[in-house]
């Protein structure tokens, strides 16, 4: 398996990236994720400051992880990454984790676009990035991912309320990919995740949210394990969909 298509990061939980239950949290899991996918990118030569010379970013469109286990706290485990299929708009990539003894405990797919920060829209990657196509891995760990479902929400009333501040806004000044998990886990009763661990979790991005806007977060169960989310603007635009299986 060649190292270029396929990389590897090595991570421990310390003991601020665990949650209440001393596991790995899935927002810092999220971050790891993140962190490996752009540790290879710069590998490949399309990282973010190759990017940015070009006036260019890559953006999250979609993120699905499936969890068996999460590494307790100051267990090492490790994450690796490759892109899977290129489109003309989207770039596919996979992820596998393994704990420390190298069973694979969770995967993880996304979506990924490129992303003229002057316009603020998408490039075509064939025409920005015509040797991207060549970044494909022809060999890589399984990834059994099942399809991703739309979150159907008909709660009426917000169950939380946010203002994204200084700490929620990242370098290409909207809220963090990361911060919408955060906002759509805390949403969620305390004592639920605190006895049953999310399985699996999927987000979708629909567009910008921006520091100081009013943003609100809509939950409806599904049953006693599902939750459809959504995070909408004042303007009661979309900006996001999340599902959440325990």
């Amino acid at each position: 398996m060649g190292a270029s298509f396929v990389h590897e990061c090595r991570y421990r939980v310390e003991s601020f990236h665990s949650d209440c239950t001393s596991h790995l949290s899935l927002a810092v899991l999220g971050n790891q994720l993140l962190n490996t996918a752009a540790d290879h990118a710069e590998h490949l030569g399309i990282g973010r400051q190759a990017l940015l010379e070009k006036n260019e970013a890559w953006v999250f469109s979609r993120l699905l992880i499936q969890m068996d286990h999460y590494p307790y706290e100051f267990e090492p485990y490790a994450i690796k990454t490759w892109i899977d299929s290129v489109s003309r708009f989207f770039s596919n990539r996979h992820f596998a984790i393994f704990d420390a003894l190298g069973k694979k405990i969770g995967n993880a797919t996304s979506v990924w676009a490129l992303m003229d920060l002057q316009t603020r829209q998408a490039l075509d990657i064939s025409q920005a990035l015509p040797d991207h196509i060549d970044c494909v891995a022809k060999e890589h760990p399984d990834c059994p991912i099942e399809r991703t479902t739309r979150a159907r929400v008909t709660a009426a009333e917000p169950a939380y309320t946010f203002q994204p501040r200084f700490c929620d806004i990242d370098y290409n000044g909207h809220l963090n990919s990361i911060r919408y998990i955060e906002h759509f886990l805390g949403a969620l009763p305390m004592e639920v995740l605190r006895e049953r661990p999310v399985r699996r979790f999927e987000i979708g991005y629909s567009c910008e949210c921006h520091y100081g806007e009013p943003l609100a977060v809509y939950v409806s169960s599904v049953g006693n394990d599902e939750y459809d989310l959504e995070l909408r603007k004042a303007d009661a635009i979309v900006a996001s969909r999340a599902k959440v299986i325990l």
